[in-house]
C-alpha cells in the first residue's frame, strides 16, 4: 500500500479518488454563490483558484475571501492555488511576488493545502514546503503542460522531483494530442504507484480526449480528480455529480 496524506477528515491515497471542486469566482459575491452551490453536491475538498480573484493582491480582500470560504465550508479541506502565467494561469507575477502571496495565505491559518508550482524552481518550492509544514499545511507540488504530453520518463522525473523537494502530494497534468498520449500519462502514473510511492500522486490527461483519465485513478494510482460545480478551471473537467457516479460505479 502506498503513502497516504491526511487533511482534516480527508485521507488522500486510500480508497477511490477524492473529488476536488475548483472555485473560480472573480469576487466575494461569486465565491459565496459558489460555496452555496457546493452544499448540495458530491465532493471531498475544494480548490480556491485565487488567480481568478480580482482582489488577491489586496490583504483585506484576500482575508475576506479566505474567511468566507472557511466559514462556509467548515471542516471541508481547502486547497489554495495561485496558478500563474508560467503554468498557464491568470496571474503574471514574478517568483518573489508568488512566494510572498503564498506565505501571506499560510500566515492566515485558513487553508489546509497549498499548491507549489514546480516551474518556479527548487528553491521556491523548498521555501513553500518549509513554511507550509511549520504552519501544519500540506503541499501539492504541481506541473502542467497545456500544449502536449511529455514522455513518461519526463512525467515521472517531475513527480519524483516534487517528492524529493518535500511535497506531500505530487501532481502532473498534460494535454494529449492523440490517444497514445493518454496511455503515456496513465503508464507514468502506474510507474509512480509501483516504484515511487513515497507520496500520493494526482495525474490527469486534459481535454475531451483525456477525460477517461479523470475516472480511472484508483486503478492506475491517481488519488484525486477535479470535477466542476460551476466553471471549469482546466479543459476536460467533468461535472462533479457525473464524476461521482462514474467513480461509484467503478468501485462496485
Amino acid at each position: 500500500m502506498g503513502s497516504t496524506v491526511k487533511i482534516r477528515n480527508l485521507t488522500l491515497g486510500e480508497g477511490r479518488p477524492k473529488i476536488c471542486v475548483p472555485l473560480t469566482a472573480f469576487d466575494l459575491a461569486g465565491l459565496q454563490a459558489d460555496a452555496d452551490v457546493l452544499k448540495s453536491g458530491p465532493f471531498d475538498f475544494v480548490e480556491w483558484r485565487a488567480d481568478f480573484y480580482r482582489m488577491i493582491a489586496d490583504p483585506k480582500g484576500r482575508l475576506s475571501a479566505l474567511s468566507l470560504l472557511r466559514d462556509s465550508l467548515g471542516e471541508v479541506p481547502i486547497l489554495f492555488t495561485l496558478r500563474t502565467s508560467v503554468e498557464m494561469g491568470r496571474l503574471a507575477i514574478d517568483t518573489d511576488a508568488y512566494l510572498k502571496l503564498n506565505l501571506a495565505v499560510l500566515e492566515s491559518g485558513l487553508v489546509d493545502l497549498i499548491d507549489a508550482e514546480l516551474s518556479r524552481g527548487d528553491e521556491a518550492v523548498k521555501a513553500l514546503v518549509e513554511a507550509a509544514h511549520k504552519a501544519d499545511v500540506k503541499v501539492i507540488g504541481s506541473r502542467h503542460d497545456f500544449t502536449a504530453t511529455p514522455a513518461k520518463g519526463c512525467i515521472t522525473d517531475s513527480l519524483c522531483r516534487m517528492q524529493a523537494l518535500g511535497c506531500d502530494v505530487a501532481k502532473f497534468a498534460a494535454m494529449p494530442q492523440c490517444a497514445q498520449d493518454v496511455l503515456t500519462l496513465l503508464e507514468a502514473t502506474l510507474i509512480m504507484k509501483e516504484k515511487h510511492d513515497s507520496t500520493p500522486v494526482i495525474t490527469m490527461s486534459m481535454g475531451r480526449m483525456g477525460a477517461a483519465s479523470r475516472i480511472c485513478g484508483e486503478l492506475f494510482g491517481s488519488c484525486a480528480t477535479f470535477g466542476t460545480a460551476g466553471n471549469a478551471s482546466a479543459p476536460g473537467q467533468l461535472p462533479a455529480p457525473v464524476l461521482s457516479g462514474f467513480l461509484e460505479a467503478l468501485s462496485l
